[in-house]
């Protein structure tokens, strides 16, 4: 239910650490996810691979010897106290030979197999083999069987029985595309096939002309629409093979970074927008995972991030706590908690530590290739033992550097489990999404002429950009002719170009007669979608003058200036920027006087940071690159967390928390967490020799 799991009929926030049990000895499961349990976990995740499973071609085993014994391992997470999330894929990747499938489903081995193909033909590779079609009919039958499979074992083990709350299908789609460019895949002849059917009569497009016809502008944009049901349709049908009574979401990544895509990056951010729906109700929910980079020194990874944690409600599953060769911050508490609290911020229904324990003992069978690895990365030894070198649990289960981190943060946010669960990103000012115009600007890499509807690096990155600088707060809806626009849900900013949909113009223009606020960026449409005159919505502004109805030019003031000024001149309730040197989220419920304030410092040193919450003040110092996070209650202190301490940079600042006339303070540099409850506050430090000396706030 809107990205929050439910059990036992209450909603439940997530607290997940990933244990990869095919990576480790048999052995080492009890003593390490006891360790779980001690850190705070909750919920145990793990992929279950394929390739792993299969011990001969079509023969599974979840039981028995050594660490195939998947059954003794949930038992085991059962008797630890523990839940579990699993994740078969079919494939899942996690820095395994050919993402976790077997050898033999790829056409590299088979030629009877369709592989997925790029628009000028490529097939998509994974290490030394390419990837089949996920619309190949034999590996359509194989990956369902699998996940069949999967189900019936899973059955005894699921909640309430068993310790398994969900699982996930796919990762980041079928093979990652959520991030890749929209030609990227399919046109093997299964997708063409399947794309002629969605679309009769319609081309696949291989290049965008530079002049846009209707029918060229009709070929982009259902090709956009294909990409996104391809994506849909698939995971529903493999959550299908699965069977019914398991709850089932899937999992998308943030936008690609420049890197990623070489010769692709102009048009990432759109086709992440059209492949994925983000804004958009789903037939399945929805996680996300988060391999963006550093947000602490990286504004394109902080844009990416938040991002992604807005795209879609659900479950932060992959936050990197111990992979060094992906992003050696991850070694530092600082980089992996800051994160981990701004996605929550943004919304997430649950965090992840991933990997929560270093493991070091898995077959040949689940060994990269390293001739591979040599071309690729340059690095033979990039995915040997231990996996997971800088996880909080170390391989003989003893605590590692971020232990006693993951502890504090885990108690606060353990400690206010229903609040977090019955709240959500404060409401801001609405981006409108609008699918066709990500379909067309995702070609923008291979387009030279004019441009039929802004792209999404010239309007929502500078947008998002702008809101985080300013504190203003912000979320993504989708925008279709049949979307529900209703002017009590806040401000709404659309982007238009030369054409839009009549339906859609029909839709905003009553928006804009029945009293919404709107601010339409780009030039007003004049034509439809099959490039027919349309001025419906150009109308409708016109007749509606410049108050809360109002026009901002591309290339003129800075989108967020033009945005700001709207608000600040025409907005009915208002939305307004807070301004300061450290990044400002909340999370908000039913009752306006219980909120989340989430503080986050952006500046090169340690700074007070200060918001207002109706008639109080709260105040937290932060050390650079610190965060905290203060749950006001009824005026009060209610509970609150801080990182006190940057291990990246060696510097501290003392904690001082301050909600109106509560002031909660330690005498020295800490992490802490300190929850109220019925006999007074409940508290947790980590970094200091000895006891923090702790003032805390009387509780009536």
């Amino acid at each position: 239910m809107d990205g929050t799991l439910w059990l036992d009929a209450r909603p439940r926030f997530l607290i997940t650490g990933e244990y990869p049990y095919y990576r480790d000895h048999r052995g080492q499961w009890a003593a390490k996810l006891g360790a779980m349990r001690d850190v705070g976990i909750a919920v145990v995740t793990c992929y279950v691979p394929w390739r792993h499973h299969e011990i001969a071609p079509g023969e599974l085993r979840f039981d028995g010897d050594g660490n195939r014994d998947l059954a003794g391992f949930l038992e085991l997470i059962a008797a630890t106290g523990l839940l579990a999330v699993l994740k078969p894929g079919p494939f899942v990747h996690a820095e395994l030979p050919f993402g976790g499938l077997p050898d033999r489903v790829s056409p590299t081995l088979d030629p009877y197999r369709h592989a997925t193909r790029s628009s000028d033909g490529r097939p998509l590779p994974c290490q030394q083999f390419t990837l089949p079609s996920a619309l190949d009919p034999r590996f359509l039958t194989d990956a369902t069987g699998w996940l069949r499979a999967v189900g019936r074992f899973l059955r005894p083990f699921v909640h309430p029985r068993g310790p398994v709350v969900a699982v996930q299908i796919g990762n980041e789609g079928h093979y990652g595309e959520t991030a890749l460019p929209i030609d990227a895949l399919d046109y093997s002849q299964p997708g063409t096939d399947g794309f002629t059917h969605f679309a009769p009569g319609v081309d696949a497009p291989t290049r965008a002309e530079d002049q846009l016809s209707a029918s060229g502008l009709l070929s982009l944009v259902s090709w956009g629409k294909w990409s996104a049901e391809v994506l849909a349709a698939g995971m529903e049908r493999l959550a299908e093979a699965l069977g019914p009574d398991i709850p089932v979401f899937t999992t998308y990544s943030p936008p690609a970074t420049a890197d990623r895509v070489p010769g692709r990056a102009a048009g990432r951010y759109d086709a992440w927008l059209a492949r994925n729906r983000v804004g958009a109700a789903t037939a399945l929910p929805r996680a996300y995972t988060t391999w963006t980079g550093n947000v602490l020194i990286d504004e394109e990874a902080l844009v990416n991030y938040v991002l992604a944690a807005k795209g879609g409600q659900g479950p932060n599953i992959e936050e990197n706590w111990g992979l060094r060769w992906a992003d050696a911050s991850c070694a530092f508490p600082v980089v992996p908690i800051h994160h981990t609290l701004l996605g929550v911020a943004c919304g997430a229904t649950g965090i992840s530590i991933y990997p929560a324990c270093a493991t070091a003992g898995w077959g040949e069978h689940l060994a990269v290739d390293r001739s591979w690895l040599t071309e690729a990365a340059a690095d033979p030894a990039q995915f040997d033992p231990p996996y997971g070198d800088a996880a909080p649990i170390l391989l003989d289960a003893g605590p590692g550097p971020a232990f006693a981190g993951v502890q504090v943060l885990t108690h606060f946010l353990a400690g206010r489990q229903d609040a977090l669960a019955l709240s959500g990103p404060e409401p801001g000012v609405r981006w409108g999404v609008h699918p066709p115009y990500a379909a067309i600007g995702a070609w923008d890499w291979a387009r030279n002429g004019d441009r039929p509807a802004p792209s999404a690096a010239r309007t929502l990155v500078p947008f998002v950009a702008h809101c985080l600088r300013r504190n203003l707060p912000f979320r993504l809806t989708e925008l279709t002719g049949r979307a529900v626009l209703d002017p009590a849900a806040g401000p709404l900013v659309a982007v238009s170009g030369r054409f839009m949909e009549q339906a859609l113009q029909q839709r905003l223009a009553l928006f804009a007669e029945h009293g919404g606020s709107l601010l339409m960026v780009g030039e007003l449409p004049m034509l439809d979608e099959n490039l027919q005159s349309c001025t419906e919505l150009a109308e409708a502004v016109g007749q509606c003058g410049t108050g809360r109805v109002r026009t901002a030019a591309l290339g003129g003031q800075p989108i967020g200036t033009a945005v700001e000024e709207w608000l600040g001149d025409s907005c009915g309730r208002p939305v307004r920027a807070r301004p300061g040197a450290w990044l400002e989220l909340r999370r908000t419920t039913a009752d306006p006087e219980e909120v989340l304030v989430f503080l986050f410092n952006r500046s090169d040193g340690p700074l007070r940071a200060r918001a207002t919450c109706g008639e109080h003040v709260v105040t937290a110092d932060l050390v650079e690159g610190g965060c905290a996070v203060v749950h006001v209650s009824h005026g009060r202190l209610g509970a609150c967390y801080v990182k006190g301490l940057n291990e990246q940079t060696g510097a501290g600042t003392p904690v001082r928390v301050r909600v109106g006339r509560d002031l909660l303070s330690a005498d020295r540099p800490c992490d802490l967490s300190a929850v109220r409850g019925p006999g007074g506050f409940e508290m947790r430090t980590a970094g200091v020799q000895g006891e923090a000396g702790v003032i805390l706030p009387e509780v009536p």
